[in-house]
């Protein structure tokens, strides 16, 4: 019976020994992962601020451990959700005026992106952000719809308004929350003058802006 029991306790020992390597040598692959994640986050930032093709722009490196494992135990869904936001944002051409019905597709798409990160986000400065893109997309919409025009600048004004709360130190957000609010009147006054009216709105465009004075 104690040659047994000893024969036991070695079998454990061993098996601990064996299970404390394993999770050395998974605590080594993470800390590598990490270090390749911090690293193509930033490359991909730079490349996106850059100018570089948005629709090439990527932040996923290559991992020692499989992606869906580094990305759960480094939690850095959010990272990549946020930055997938931004891109798709861009890729709608917030810039461009409405040419044909995949247009506004496309639009209503990276809308629908952009608030389901901004809900989900724990980041205040990155929601803040977010707000303010949907803001963006919300006033370029009011441009294309006159009948629904107020309409969507007011979406638009809650969207600034949102971001303001968020993040009171963004600039951008009270620039163009105090935009959206002289357009808000002014679509209301010029609501009655018939649809050829002057739009009320600035030119295409001028609502994608992501810093230096608002949009």
């Amino acid at each position: 019976m104690k040659a047994f029991l000893a024969a036991r306790r070695t079998e454990l020992a061993a098996a601990g020994v064996v299970l404390m390597l394993g999770l050395a040598v998974l605590l080594v692959a993470l800390a590598a992962d990490l270090l390749r994640w911090d690293r193509e986050l930033e490359r991909g930032d730079a490349s996106f601020a850059s100018g570089a093709s948005i629709r090439e722009a990527a932040w996923e490196p290559q991992t020692t451990l499989p992606t869906g494992m580094s990305r759960a135990l480094l939690a850095v869904d959010d990272d990549l959700d946020y930055r997938g936001a931004v891109k798709r944002f861009w890729l709608s051409g917030p810039r461009e005026p409405i040419r044909e019905f995949s247009d506004v597709t496309r639009r209503t798409g990276a809308e629908r992106e952009v608030a389901r990160v901004g809900e989900a986000d724990g980041n205040r400065a990155r929601r803040a952000q977010l707000a303010i893109l949907r803001g963006a997309l919300l006033l370029e919409e009011a441009r294309n719809s006159p009948v629904q025009r107020e309409v969507f600048v007011r979406r638009a004004v809650g969207e600034f308004s949102r971001a303001a709360a968020l993040d009171p130190a963004n600039e951008d957000a009270l620039y163009n929350l105090e935009l959206a609010l002289r357009l808000l009147r002014r679509a209301g006054s010029d609501s009655g003058e018939g649809q050829n009216a002057r739009s009320p709105l600035p030119a295409p465009g001028a609502g994608s802006a992501t810093s230096g004075g608002g949009f």
